[in-house]
C-alpha cells in the first residue's frame, strides 16, 4: 500500500467518526378478514338463491333493478365504491325499492362503520341488510355518492349495486345454501413494487355436511371488483380449478370493475366444500408471483373478492328438519363484567322461530333468552358474565329444553374451561430524562468505532518498507477524532442558539396484574399542554417496558406529567397509579 493510500484510509476514518448520522378500523389487507369471506347466510329450503344485476364502473347516481323468482327469505344489498386511495372520504347514499338508507360516510383508512367493508386503496364493499325491504318480482336500487360536490376528492364510481337474496318457492327443488361476503385485498408488492405485505390467496369454508350423492347441481357464484383482464387469477373449488387463468377479467372486457360469474361445480362436490380465490401462481419458480420468464404477468396486482354463493339442489329432500348448534368465543376474560359472543348456527331445514338459549357457569345459570331464528341460519347474541378470579367451567345450550324437534340433538352444547385473571393493573413512573443526542451520538460512536476498526486495521497491519511511526500517528488520530466525536453536540438539540433543548423521557409502565393490557395510550405533558402520545399495542401481566418519549422545550424548570389509559378504557384493578409527574430542569 503507498503512504497516499494509507493516508487516505486515515482521513475516511476520521470522516466517519467525526460526521454526525441522522437519527430517527379499515384494513389495507382485508376486512373483517384479510384471508377469508365471512359466511352470512346458510341453510335448506325449496327454492334458491338470487345474485345480480352486474354492470361496470360507472357515474353516480347509478340505478339497478332486480327480479326475483320467490318470496324473499332473506336479502342483503350491496354498493361498490371507489374510492380513489384510502386517504379521501366522502359518502354513499343508497335508497332500495323506496326505502332510504341515508348518506353512510365513507372514511378511508379512518372508516369504522360496521356495514362498511373498506381495503386496499379505497376499494368500499358497502351493505344493508334488506330482507324486509326485498320483494318478490321487481326491486330497484338507487345509490349516488359524493362525487361532484363542493370540496369533495372521493372518486365517487359505482362498481356496481348487487342484490344477493334467498327465496322460497313451493315449485323449487330443495336446496342447501351458503353465502359469503367481506372485502380482502389479494395484492403483491403494488404497481411501485413497495408494499409491506403480500396476500395471495382468500378462502370460503362452507359450514355444514351434506350428501354428493344427493347432489344433482351445483352451481358457485363469485363476485370479484378491481379485477384486470391479461393478469391471471385463479379459483378453486375442493382442490379443483374452475373458470380457466383469468377469472377475474372484466367479463370479458365488458364490465370494467367488476366480475360476476357463476360455474357449475357439480362434479366436484363433497360432503363438505370450500373455495379458494388465488390471486396468481409463481410460474417460473422464482418464489414471487410477479412475471414470468417471458416478461408475462403471473398474477393480478390487485383483486378484491367481496361475495360467493354455493347452492346445492338436492335429487330428494334432505334435511327433514332443522339442526342447531352453539359456540361461545371470548377474548381474554378478567374478573368482573365481561361481554361473550354466543353463535347459534341452523345447519339443517329453515326455522322461522325462536328457542331457548342458556348459558352457565360451574352449572349455576347466568342466561336464558330466547333467539330468533330466520333463513340466515345463523344469529349472534352478547351475553354478560361478571366472573370471578379462577378457573370455571362455561356451558351454552341451545334448545336447552328441547322443545324443537333436530335431525341432531347431540351438538347443541358446547361447553369450555375458562381461566378468569385477575384485573389489570398499570403505572407509570417518569425516569431521568436524557438529552436526545446524546443517545444517538452514544449509539453512532459505537457504530462508527466499529467501522473504523474495520477499515483502519489493514492499515495497521505491519509490512516491509512502512514507517513504525505510521501506527502511533493513526492511533494518535483516532483517538483525537473519537474525543471530538464524543463531544459534537452531545448535550442538547439546540436549533436557536441555546435556548431551545431536544429530550428524551423515559417512561416505565407496568403491569401488575394477570391479564395482558391491550391497545392503551400513553401521553406526556409539559407544563400542563399534551406533548407526545404513543399507543402501546400489548403489556403482558406482571411485565414492565420502558418507552422514551422525544420532547423539545426551553431550557430551565418544566413540570413533566405521564398518563397511562388516560381515558380508561382498560379495565384495571385501580387507577389511581396511572399517572405520575416529575419537576425538572433541563
Amino acid at each position: 500500500m503507498s503512504k497516499s493510500e494509507e493516508i487516505t484510509g486515515i482521513l475516511i476514518l476520521c470522516v466517519l467518526l467525526l460526521v454526525p448520522i441522522a437519527g430517527a378500523s379499515y384494513s389495507f389487507d382485508g376486512v373483517p378478514y384479510m384471508d377469508k369471506l365471512d359466511l352470512v347466510a346458510h341453510g335448506t329450503l325449496k327454492g334458491g338463491v338470487y345474485v345480480g344485476e352486474s354492470q361496470k364502473l360507472d357515474f353516480p347516481p347509478c340505478t339497478r333493478t332486480f327480479n326475483v323468482p320467490g318470496d324473499v327469505k332473506w336479502a342483503r344489498l350491496y354498493v361498490g365504491v371507489w374510492g380513489g386511495t384510502e386517504r379521501y372520504e366522502g359518502w354513499v347514499h343508497t335508497t332500495f325499492n323506496g326505502h332510504d338508507f341515508g348518506k353512510t360516510y365513507l372514511r378511508g383508512e379512518n372508516d369504522d362503520n360496521p356495514n362498511v367493508y373498506c381495503s386496499g386503496h379505497g376499494v368500499y364493499w358497502v351493505y344493508y341488510d334488506v330482507t324486509d325491504e326485498a320483494l318478490s318480482g321487481l326491486n330497484t336500487a338507487i345509490a349516488n355518492t359524493s362525487r361532484g360536490e363542493r370540496g369533495n376528492k372521493l372518486d365517487g364510481r359505482v362498481y356496481s349495486i348487487i342484490l344477493a337474496a334467498v327465496y322460497e318457492n313451493a315449485n323449487a327443488p330443495y336446496i342447501t345454501y351458503w353465502v359469503a361476503d367481506g372485502n380482502v385485498n389479494l395484492h403483491g408488492l403494488g404497481w411501485a413494487g413497495a408494499l409491506p405485505t403480500i396476500t395471495n390467496l382468500a378462502s370460503v369454508t362452507f359450514k355444514g355436511v351434506i350428501d354428493p350423492a344427493n347432489v344433482v347441481n351445483a352451481d358457485l357464484t363469485v363476485l370479484y371488483l378491481a379485477g384486470n383482464s391479461g393478469e391471471p387469477d385463479y379459483l378453486e373449488f375442493n382442490g379443483h380449478g374452475v373458470g380457466g387463468n383469468d377469472v377475474a377479467n372484466c367479463g370479458d372486457g365488458e364490465t370494467y370493475g367488476i366480475d360476476l360469474k357463476t360455474f357449475d361445480v357439480t362434479g366436484y362436490t363433497q360432503a363438505e366444500n370450500s373455495v379458494v380465490f388465488i390471486r396468481g401462481k409463481d410460474i417460473n419458480g422464482d418464489g414471487k408471483i410477479d412475471v414470468d420468464d417471458e416478461g408475462n404477468q403471473e398474477g393480478e396486482h390487485y383483486l378484491h373478492p367481496v361475495l360467493t354463493a354455493l347452492v346445492a339442489q338436492h335429487k330428494t329432500a334432505e334435511k327433514t328438519l332443522p339442526d342447531f348448534s352453539v359456540t361461545l368465543e371470548f377474548d381474554t376474560v378478567i374478573e368482573g363484567e365481561n361481554t361473550l359472543t354466543a353463535t347459534v348456527n341452523n345447519y339443517g331445514r329453515l326455522y322461522e322461530d325462536d328457542l331457548v338459549l342458556k348459558v352457565f357457569v360451574d352449572g349455576s345459570e347466568i342466561y336464558s333468552d330466547d333467539v330468533g331464528m330466520d333463513a340466515s341460519g345463523m344469529n349472534t347474541l352478547a351475553v354478560s358474565w361478571d366472573a370471578t378470579h379462577g378457573t370455571h367451567t362455561i356451558k351454552a345450550a341451545i334448545d336447552a329444553e328441547n322443545a324443537v324437534p333436530e335431525s341432531n340433538e347431540k351438538n347443541n352444547v358446547f361447553s369450555t374451561d375458562v381461566d378468569v385473571r385477575s384485573r389489570i393493573d398499570l403505572s407509570v413512573k417518569i425516569l431521568t430524562p436524557v438529552p436526545e443526542n446524546a443517545a444517538t451520538n452514544a449509539k453512532s460512536s459505537s457504530i462508527l468505532l466499529g467501522i473504523g476498526s474495520i477499515l483502519i486495521i489493514p492499515l495497521l497491519m505491519p509490512r516491509n518498507g512502512r514507517s513504525k511511526k505510521l501506527p502511533l500517528l493513526i492511533l494518535a488520530i483516532l483517538s483525537a477524532a473519537l474525543i471530538l466525536s464524543g463531544c459534537v453536540d452531545t448535550q442538547t438539540g439546540d436549533s436557536t442558539g441555546g435556548d431551545i433543548v431536544s429530550y428524551l423521557v423515559p417512561v416505565e409502565i407496568r403491569n401488575d396484574g394477570e391479564a395482558a393490557a391491550m391497545d392503551f395510550p400513553l401521553s406526556l405533558y409539559v407544563d400542563g399542554e399534551r406533548s407526545v402520545t404513543k399507543t402501546i399495542t400489548k403489556l403482558d401481566g406482571g411485565k414492565t417496558i420502558v418507552e422514551e418519549l422525544p420532547i423539545t422545550v426551553t431550557k430551565g424548570e418544566h413540570l413533566l406529567r405521564a398518563v397511562v389509559d388516560e381515558k380508561g378504557v382498560v379495565k384495571e384493578f385501580r387507577r389511581d397509579n396511572n399517572e405520575d409527574e416529575i419537576t425538572y430542569d433541563f
